[in-house]
């Protein structure tokens, strides 16, 4: 084997994750990018909120100070953004 040859190419990877892989979310079966996801999730966790209402409450209000959520669609985005931070925080007993 000379030089190249030597090399392991993994065939059909990409180059990984992007920085923004985790600023997707799932809204009603459609994956859409919410820029600031990351931040908006670790923000309200840091709050403490104990109510799930207060805490999807929280989660929707930073989400439209960012205009990420279209006129009309706020329960849609409200369900998706609570069941992102069950995702994420949620610890099962």
């Amino acid at each position: 084997m000379s030089g190249d040859d030597s090399k392991v190419n993994c065939v059909g990877c990409g180059p990984g994750l992007s920085f923004t892989e985790g600023e997707k979310l799932l809204v009603n079966g459609i994956l859409v990018e919410l820029i600031g996801l990351d931040e908006i999730m670790e923000e309200v966790r840091r709050l403490k909120l104990a109510q799930r209402k207060k805490v999807a409450d929280e989660l929707l209000a930073r989400a439209k100070e960012r205009k990420a959520v279209p006129e009309g669609s706020e329960r849609q985005y409200r369900d998706a953004l609570m069941d992102e931070y069950d995702r994420r925080y949620l610890t099962v007993m």
